[in-house]
């Protein structure tokens, strides 16, 4: 596997790490709503949120090896729908967000 390649694996990996930690802080402040406001969409949202952040930081471990190793066999490191997938929870987990804050 080239520099090249590796590099890149590690900044794809770095920006799943990223994204996990930032739906964990969107699952602490809808947390701390749902103290506050004492209502199920809050905890509701907290809880997608916390497994969301659990699930993303889990899996982008897994993907970073499997796609090193699908580099050195030079085969082609295809993910497309994981992150599609990804994209339309955390879109569906803003939407409900802020339906917390405007309501």
């Amino acid at each position: 596997m080239s520099t090249e390649n590796r590099d890149q694996n590690e900044r794809t990996s770095l920006a799943w790490v990223r994204t996990g930690l930032g739906l964990a802080a969107c699952a602490l402040l809808a947390g701390r709503l749902a103290l506050v406001q004492r209502t199920p969409w809050a905890v509701g949202a907290a809880v997608a949120a916390a497994l969301l952040a659990f699930g993303v930081l889990g899996w982008s471990h897994d993907r970073y090896r499997r796609a090193a190793r699908r580099m050195r066999e030079r085969r082609s490191v295809d993910y497309a729908v994981p992150a599609l997938l990804l994209t339309v929870a955390v879109v569906l987990v803003a939407v409900l967000a802020l339906l917390l804050i405007v309501f």
